[in-house]
């Protein structure tokens, strides 16, 4: 939607969340989406602020749905560490060593007892000093969940919209589940396997992929439009 068609009706505080949805759908395609790329655009929202509480939400719906979209994509297409750095894996995790005043980063791919390997000579001796010397602070929750808690604790997201984004997240946690099963590396050989399996299993794993697409992101932005033109109008995400 063009600024200057709409400008007469928005009031100049709204003017950035207004900018900032239309340059969200001009870079948000879902070949282009990642983890940078969301965290980025989130930190710019949460920058702007709750000028409207109405159409911040509906905004910040709208990240949801491109973060939902991007980790169900990572899931269907067996890109299972992408997808599970949205859904579980913390963003950041320090690492707080006694009698030491600043933490350490936990590297995010690495295990515990890898990254700290020269702690202990054994791994009863490696859990030993973790509980008693160490003690581990979530500073950046994982998008998905992120997301999903700030909208709900918002009260303003409707109680219908929030089940769907719970049952999406859910989705996509047994479809990495349902994948991995199959013990395959890599995309082309799920294509590959897919093809020569019997059409009922086929059909089985097909109906069980995410296949997000930007049909509920459209029609929040489609509401915060409305809204925000000066329409007494609500529409079916906000409560």
């Amino acid at each position: 939607m063009s600024l200057g068609l709409a400008e007469d009706h928005i009031k100049s505080n709204e003017v950035e969340l207004f900018e900032y949805n239309a340059l969200l759908e001009e870079e948000s395609h879902a070949s282009c989406l990642n983890e940078r790329f969301l965290e980025q655009k989130i930190g710019e929202l949460e920058k702007i602020g709750s000028i409207r509480k109405d159409l911040y939400w509906l905004t910040f719906a709208r990240l949801n749905e491109l973060t939902l979209l991007c980790a169900g994509n990572y899931a269907d297409n067996l890109e299972f560490t992408a997808a599970g750095d949205l859904l579980v894996n913390p963003r950041l995790i320090l690492v707080h060593i006694r009698n030491q005043i600043k933490p350490v980063r936990k590297k995010r791919h690495s295990r515990l007892t890898d990254q700290f390997k020269d702690i202990a000579n054994s791994r009863m001796d490696f859990i030993h000093w973790l509980k008693k010397e160490t003690f581990l602070e979530i500073r950046k929750e994982p998008l998905v969940p992120y997301l999903y808690k700030r909208l709900k604790k918002s009260g303003y997201m409707s109680w219908a919209y929030m089940c769907k984004a719970e049952k999406r997240m859910k989705q996509i946690a047994d479809v990495i589940v349902l994948l991995s099963s199959l013990h395959l590396p890599n995309r082309h050989d799920f294509h590959h396997w897919l093809r020569h399996t019997p059409r009922s299993e086929r059909e089985f794993i097909k109906s069980s992929l995410c296949r997000f697409n930007m049909q509920t992101f459209n029609s929040l932005g489609q509401d915060f439009y409305q809204i925000i033109q000066g329409a007494r109008y609500k529409g079916e995400f906000l409560c």
